[in-house]
Order: structure tokens, then C-alpha cells, then sequence
């Protein structure tokens, strides 16, 4: 059975579990990052239908992960540290993500995993939604290099844009289940689901969850995210790397598509696609710490699509 047939059976089998199961990041800092900061944006609750769609997402998730570390899955890596070195690149301070400046990893022995995704320039200022549903559908119709399955005009009707001024989550994932369904790459019976990122293990830190969520959706089930996030606030500490000065934004949108680091080691990534060239972002490729991601999304929403 090949590894999507098994992650669509896990994902079936581990429904009655529960989502409150301890999960250990794979880059855990010594200490947790601050609190969000402002209040996450509010969303409409979750329909019964959505929370039991997301629970059963995130018990597989938790259950492929502690498949992952019962198989020691990383833990070679911790020895791939290189002493005396300058601390990994990245837009937080490396005191507040607990590294001490004096090791990095050895590229070549960190686990990893990426998918191949196009970036995509939005159409318009708030059309980031629909960019990342265009990236993802065309990932999931492995369409070739330049090409669209679907366009963003009619990706935003699915996700009811233009009506709302923006993209919400609930219908990001309707659009992307509109735009992925048949997809050569879409795993049989996929639902796409909304799912509020908590500390499940109240361990004063989401970026334990987030990491184990990456690593399941692109590794076991072979599908991007979509994550949303405030990409340079002022009152942040943080901003995604493709947003270099501050920005008023109402929240922005971007696709995972990517992963690296797992065995304990406090700079574990999450690689994106972006598409706001035109909007004070940038467009194309790039990564954050994971730890900054989760942080970014509890200044936003505090939820991501799956």
C-alpha cells in the first residue's frame, strides 16, 4: 500500500480519537515565545460538520507523528551540529527561540521534505486567497510550469472574495475543495478543513502543533496549506521573510509547500510560496522558522487550512 492510500486510511481509522494528545516539536526552543499580540482576528465558529472534519485531521496527524519518533525518525540529526557557527537566518532574534548562536545544522543530515509548487502573483490587493488556491489547484492537477488549472477570478467565486473584501478560512477551504477535486495529486475522498492551531499539550508554545501538522500534511498526505497571517505588523516581533518593511494589513494569505528539521533542534522551517510582489510582499519562494509562523497565525485568525 503506497504511502497516500495509508494516510488516507489512517486519516479514516484514528476519527473516534482524541485531539488532545501530547505532541513534542521536533525544534522546541528553551523557552516559549511571548504572546500574540494583538487578539487574533475572529472568524465565525466552526459548523459541527468543519470541527469533526478538523479533528479527524488533526488525531491523524498526531498519530503519523508518533510514528515518526517511535521509528527514532531525526534523531541522526542531532549530530549533525556544527559548533562555532553563526545561528540560522531568519527573522527572529535567536535569544527569544531559545538557539544559542553556536551550532547549525548540517544541510545535508536535516530531515525534509518539499512539494513542487509554482508561486503565483495575486491579480488584485486581496486576492492572496485566490493565489493560494491557484498554487495549490495547480499542484494538485500537476499542471506544467506557467500554466493554471484555474484561473484566480474564478477561484475567488468559489471563495466568495470579491463579496467579502477577503478571504476567510471556511471558504478558502470550500474554493479549495472546488479547485482540487479529481486533482491527480488529490488524495481519494479529501476533504479540505479549518483548524484552530492551540497549545494542545499546554506547554505555553503552538509551534510544537503547527510543526507536527506540516510535517503530516506534506509528507504523509502530499498536500500544501494554507496559512494565514498578519506578514509585517508593527506591533509584531515577527513577519514572514518575503515582507520586509511594516504594513497595515488586514491578514495575508501563503502556501506552505515544505518543511525541514526534526530531532529537537529549535530551527525547524516552514517553506512557502507568496504572491504579493505588487502588494509590499514579495513573489515567489521562501521560509520562515516554524516557531515564527505559528506565532504570526495566533496574531491573525489563529487558525490554518488543511
Amino acid at each position: 500500500m503506497d504511502s497516500r492510500r495509508i494516510a488516507v486510511a489512517v486519516l479514516t481509522a484514528v476519527f473516534a480519537l482524541g485531539a488532545g494528545a501530547g505532541s513534542t516539536l521536533a525544534a522546541r526552543p528553551t523557552r516559549p515565545l511571548p504572546p500574540a499580540q494583538p487578539l487574533p482576528q475572529a472568524e465565525r465558529p466552526l459548523t459541527p460538520k468543519e470541527q469533526a472534519i478538523s479533528d479527524t485531521k488533526v488525531a491523524a496527524a498526531l498519530t503519523y507523528v508518533a510514528s515518526l519518533r517511535a521509528a527514532n525518525f531525526g534523531l541522526s540529526s542531532l549530530s549533525c551540529a556544527v559548533p562555532n557557527a553563526p545561528p540560522p537566518q531568519g527573522t527572529a532574534r535567536a535569544a527569544d527561540l531559545g538557539v544559542s548562536g553556536t551550532e547549525v545544522m548540517d544541510a545535508s543530515c536535516v530531515p525534509s521534505a518539499q512539494l513542487p509548487v509554482e508561486a503565483r502573483q495575486q491579480a488584485k490587493n486581496h486576492y492572496c486567497g485566490p493565489a493560494v488556491g491557484q498554487v495549490i489547484s495547480n499542484y494538485a492537477w500537476t499542471m506544467k510550469a506557467g500554466a493554471n488549472k484555474h484561473s484566480q477570478t474564478t477561484i475567488a467565486t468559489w471563495m466568495k472574495t470579491d463579496v467579502n473584501g477577503l478571504t476567510n478560512a471556511p471558504e478558502l477551504a470550500a474554493g479549495l475543495q472546488k479547485a482540487t477535486v479529481g486533482g491527480p495529486r488529490t488524495p481519494a475522498n479529501w476533504a479540505w478543513g479549518v483548524t484552530d492551531l492551540r497549545d494542545l499539550d499546554r506547554n505555553s508554545s503552538t509551534g510544537d502543533e503547527l510543526h507536527d501538522f506540516v510535517v503530516t500534511a506534506i509528507s504523509s498526505w502530499k498536500m500544501p496549506l494554507g496559512i494565514p497571517v498578519k506578514p509585517h505588523d508593527k506591533n509584531s516581533e515577527y513577519r514572514l521573510s518575503s515582507w520586509p518593511n511594516v504594513v497595515s494589513s488586514p491578514g495575508h494569505w501563503i502556501a506552505a509547500y515544505g518543511w525541514s528539521g526534526f530531532g529537537g533542534l529549535s530551527y525547524a522551517r516552514v517553506y512557502f510560496a507568496d504572491s504579493s510582489k505588487n502588494q509590499g510582499g514579495g513573489t515567489g519562494k521562501y521560509w520562515n522558522l516554524t516557531l515564527e509562523i505559528a506565532a504570526l497565525i495566533g496574531e491573525h485568525t489563529g487558525r490554518f487550512v488543511w
